[in-house]
């Protein structure tokens, strides 16, 4: 049985008609054709892994992050990079982004952590580094920044090898949290006096830029300096029982309530950072670790009259004559042993004289306190045992201001 078909001609008008319907078919299927094989090949991807790119300057806001990802410690762009250290929202631990702007463009570090080394060098550098991987070779990122000269550089290391691969300095620096180094820049001839707590470093500074006293104090656990260089008031009517200590009051707030902070210190060595709210609590106290030197170089004006006066004792410590020994552990140690009452070496002009062997440190550099007199000719004896015995001493006249 044949199918009959109808043999009529279709009009012009019904021609067009199809002719139209047909080529919308056949483009409708050609696009289809064209995009199936791109979604099948490309990669699903997760939208909020992948750093925005809007802007006028799509590297900044890679390194900067456009969304609130938390506080800036340091941030800058060179040539053909941006760089930051941030810490994340509800994080105390630093990240490091690193990314390359000029082509190819490219995230080289994303979110890594980061490590504050503070001075590496004595350029007065202070240094992030975070480890990551660029071209198939493991490095290091390390981003450095110069306080006094508001100066940034990045550098990218070879970790085996410790080859510089890359070095590019900064320009639009900032720095809004950038720490102090953990050692409070002991050998700083500006340094007026410098201590560390368990958690704190302290440092009150003359500031060669204003001849300003200027205050720094550095929160070791989360590497976040909570004072910045914000003046510091010698406070020469302090209250009992630190009307005699050396009083500096400074700064603006503590974890976000208005309080000052007091550093202070003893004519007997003692050192002591407190942090007072505007109720007059005391909101944190730590006293100084006395394994770690005390910088002192405080001026006449900032001390009150009894600070060498009746309310410190003869034999006090920081008196104006010390019997300074030079050299490192070993020779603390030795120093120590034969100063002990037990060595029964020990000499026995002790009378105007304080022994307490310990490091201390001075604009010119640290030595050994091994004691400290009222009498100059004491301080001499003291010495002179030292030397017999084979240790580098000499006579060091302080009144808190070396020379």
């Amino acid at each position: 049985m044949k199918l009959a078909w109808p043999n009529r001609r279709l009009s012009r008008w019904s021609r067009r008609l199809v002719q139209r319907i047909s080529f919308a078919l056949a483009a409708c299927f050609l696009a289809i054709s064209f995009n199936l094989p791109v979604s099948g090949m490309a990669p699903v991807t997760n939208p909020a892994s992948v750093p925005s790119l809007e802007g006028p300057e799509a590297g900044v806001l890679v390194a900067q992050d456009p969304l609130p990802v938390g506080r800036d410690i340091l941030n800058f762009t060179t040539p053909n990079y941006a760089a930051r250290v941030y810490l994340p929202v509800g994080s105390f631990n630093p990240v490091m982004n690193v990314f390359r702007r000029s082509a190819p463009s490219r995230l080289e570090l994303n979110s890594q952590p980061a490590t504050f080394r503070g001075a590496l060098t004595q350029d007065g550098f202070l240094t992030y580094e975070s480890f990551g991987s660029r071209d198939g070779r493991n490095v290091i990122f390390r981003m450095a920044h110069n306080r006094g000269t508001s100066q940034a550089r990045l550098e990218i290391l070879d970790q085996a090898t410790n080859q510089v691969l890359l070095s590019e300095t900064a320009s639009g620096v900032s720095a809004p949290n950038m720490p102090e180094a953990p050692i409070t820049g002991a050998l700083d001839r500006n340094t007026l006096l410098g201590f560390e707590t368990q958690n704190y470093a302290v440092r009150v500074f003359r500031d060669p830029a204003d001849n300003i006293r200027k205050m720094n104090i550095f929160f070791k656990p989360t590497s976040q300096t909570l004072v910045n260089g914000q003046p510091a008031t010698p406070d020469l009517q302090s209250q009992p029982p630190y009307e005699c200590w050396i009083n500096y009051f400074g700064g603006q707030q503590f974890n976000g309530v208005a309080a000052r902070y007091f550093v202070r210190v003893n004519a007997g060595g003692q050192a002591l950072l407190d942090i007072i709210g505007s109720n007059g609590a005391v909101l944190a106290s730590e006293p100084r670790v006395n394994t770690i030197p005390l910088t002192t170089n405080v001026p006449s004006e900032d001390r009150p009259g009894c600070f060498t006066g009746a309310g410190v004792s003869s034999g006090s410590a920081l008196a104006p004559f010390v019997a300074a020994v030079f050299g490192g552990q070993r020779e603390l140690d030795e120093t120590r042993r034969v100063l002990s009452p037990a060595s029964g070496q020990r000499p026995s002009i002790g009378l105007t004289c304080v022994i307490n062997p310990r490091f201390e440190s001075a604009p010119q550099g640290q030595f050994i306190n091994a004691a400290e007199c009222n009498d100059r000719n004491d301080a001499g004896a003291v010495v002179n045992f030292l030397r017999a015995r084979g240790l580098n001493s000499r006579l060091v006249f302080r009144n808190f201001r070396y020379r």
